[in-house]
């Protein structure tokens, strides 16, 4: 119910009718039935001459919240955040309390609250004047739905990044994104979405003293980018990292980390990648799982690099968006549903084609060193222990390299992607020289020579196996040059 943060209930209620006073968890009378309001002094007067005060919307840390009316227009209402007394004499509080009403109000945008001045009661406490909201908190609407269709989503999380992109060019950097400090407002199915409470906020190529410095954390751990988590300098992607939480949280119902303490949920920021989110909800489409993993991505630089670029992702996803403008997703992300596929099929095949090579290569070196090209200079006996000794060799490379891609890759759509493209395209290239130059062989010794009795000549082999390998090296080095 209001524009200006995610608050908790404020200690001590009391009934208007009887006068009983109850605890905070209370909601209504045990006696009367009536609804409890919270004892405040603010209440029933009137600041400025002009904000009547009506009641308590919650309080937080830092302030408590209020219903206000306009005192020659009843039909106004606002928002008013007040300073706790025994904060309004702490200069640094006091300057990000009032940060908070200069970066939102620089934003102009129908995705952030309105904050109309700023100003101090009798008693020097200072105060935010904002738009009074009505609907309800994200978080609240996610606890009530569990989890929400991935339309509905897409289209609540591309608003915050427009609200957000509009913040970063004032060089904003909201710093405590999460489904607490998103308000829903107006048709509940098809929801305006505002970002709210900028009071932990960095504010780019400002003069003063600064309000954080290195080596403070300050957010919220299960949306912190590791970043943030680490007490390093951020920047807008800091950002990027918690609307992509944020999403994961829509789409799974689930928040992306959680533990029984921030320490513990700290660690697992810096440490681990939360789980799939398709493993919690198997309908999720993997290109918009992708999205949310490249968002989350541990090093900013493999994330989008703009709020721009994470809502152009996400419009594909949109329902309401034009069909002409999203009628297909980024080639990226479209290679998110074949990665795994793909990887597994050329992989597969390249692993047996390297096997089978290296044998054939062993076999051709034993017919050349005992003088006999025919096919019967290797007994079966000697073939066989050819295959399982080049078996042996190659099976521990083979395992170890599946559990790690196991262990850290496959289960990241993002990272799966980013393997394939680096493993597809040389063995690949290798596969089809090797294809290209046996046909060749094959097309020199039948047409143009006209005699097939050369082709199980060992050489071909050793030169087949060669133009293979020696192709599918250069593609890994030109690739990697590349990147």
């Amino acid at each position: 119910m209001t524009g200006l943060g995610a608050y908790v209930p404020a200690a001590g209620k009391y009934c208007p009718a009887c006068g009983t006073d109850y605890p905070a968890d209370f909601v209504v009378c045990p006696r009367d039935g009536g609804q409890l309001s919270i004892r405040d002094e603010f209440v029933g007067t009137t600041i400025r001459d002009t904000f009547r005060i009506l009641r308590v919307l919650g309080e937080g840390g830092m302030a408590r919240v209020y219903e206000a009316q306009h005192a020659r227009i009843p039909a106004k209402r606002f928002a008013i955040k007040i300073l706790h007394p025994e904060l309004a004499h702490e200069p640094q509080i006091v300057a990000r309390f009032l940060r908070e009403a200069e970066a939102a109000a620089s934003i102009k945008s129908p995705h952030v609250v309105d904050v109309y001045d700023v100003d101090r009661t009798r008693d020097g406490r200072p105060f935010i004047i904002s738009e009074f909201l009505q609907g309800r908190e994200l978080a609240d609407h996610l606890a009530a739905v569990g989890k929400m269709d991935v339309g509905f989503a897409v289209r609540v999380v591309r608003q915050v990044c427009k609200a957000l992109a509009l913040a970063h060019e004032k060089g904003v950097v909201h710093r405590d994104m999460k489904p607490e400090n998103v308000f829903l407002t107006g048709d509940m199915q098809n929801p305006t979405a505002k970002v709210l409470d900028f009071g932990i906020s960095k504010v780019e190529n400002v003069s003063g003293p600064a309000l954080t410095h290195t080596g403070m954390i300050m957010g919220t751990p299960q949306y912190m980018s590791p970043e943030q988590a680490k007490g390093e300098r951020v920047d807008h992607r800091a950002d990027i990292y918690a609307v992509g939480g944020i999403l994961y949280a829509l789409l799974t119902g689930k928040k992306p980390f959680d533990g029984e303490d921030a320490a513990s949920i700290l660690t697992l920021v810096l440490s681990h990648d939360p789980p799939r989110p398709c493993s919690i909800r198997p309908d999720i489409p993997e290109p918009v799982e992708a999205i949310v993993q490249r968002a989350m991505a541990k090093s900013p630089a493999e994330r989008y690099q703009s709020m721009a670029e994470l809502e152009a992702a996400l419009a594909p996803f949109d329902p309401g968006e034009n069909a002409a403008a999203t009628s297909a997703a980024p080639a990226g992300e479209k290679m998110a549903t074949l990665a795994r596929p793909l990887l597994l099929i050329v992989a597969g095949s390249g692993m047996l084609w390297g096997a089978g090579t290296v044998i054939a290569m062993i076999v051709a070196i034993m017919r050349l060193a005992r003088n006999d090209t025919s096919r019967s200079a290797v007994t079966s006996t000697e073939l066989t222990l050819i295959i399982l000794i080049v078996l042996l060799f190659i099976a521990g490379p083979v395992f170890f390299s599946v559990l790690h891609v196991q262990r850290a890759i496959w289960g990241n759509t993002v990272k799966t992607m980013a393997l394939a493209e680096r493993v597809i395209p040389p063995i690949a290239a290798g596969l089809g020289a090797y294809g290209f130059a046996s046909l060749l062989v094959r097309f020199m010794e039948g047409v143009v020579i006209g005699r097939l009795s050369n082709m199980g000549w060992p050489v071909w082999d050793v030169l087949l196996a060669a133009v293979g390998l020696g192709i599918l090296l250069v593609a890994y080095l030109i690739s990697e040059k590349q990147r």
